[in-house]
């Protein structure tokens, strides 16, 4: 069976493309044939963990990118540490993280 899950934009989304490199990047649009992505970045792992490099060095960050669906082996929501990883790479805020209450 055939499964094409859609996402909305705003998502953040990894996908693993057929050279390997797994890139994470904010969907714009999610067509047919391609995702529209805002300032995908490439996964690198490191000593200090999983890190985040901007796959287009040369390409306006102002400008929205298009990955080919026919390059992407799988693709996922990434979970909320990724999600926070990404947004303060890529905008320099640091996301505020749900707490607890210490009684």
């Amino acid at each position: 069976m055939l499964f094409n899950k859609a996402y909305n934009a705003g998502d953040i989304i990894a996908f693993k493309i057929v050279n390997g490199d797994e890139v994470v990047a904010k969907i714009i649009e999610d067509k047919p044939n391609e995702f529209i992505v805002d300032r995908p970045c490439t996964v690198i792992p490191s000593a200090q963990g999983i890190g985040l490099m901007q796959s287009l060095f040369t390409a306006d960050p102002k400008n929205s990118i298009s990955i080919s669906k026919i390059h992407v082996i799988m693709h996922s929501e990434v979970i909320d540490q990724m999600q926070n990883h990404y947004i303060q790479t890529t905008t320099g805020i640091q996301p505020v993280t749900k707490g607890s209450i210490v009684i």
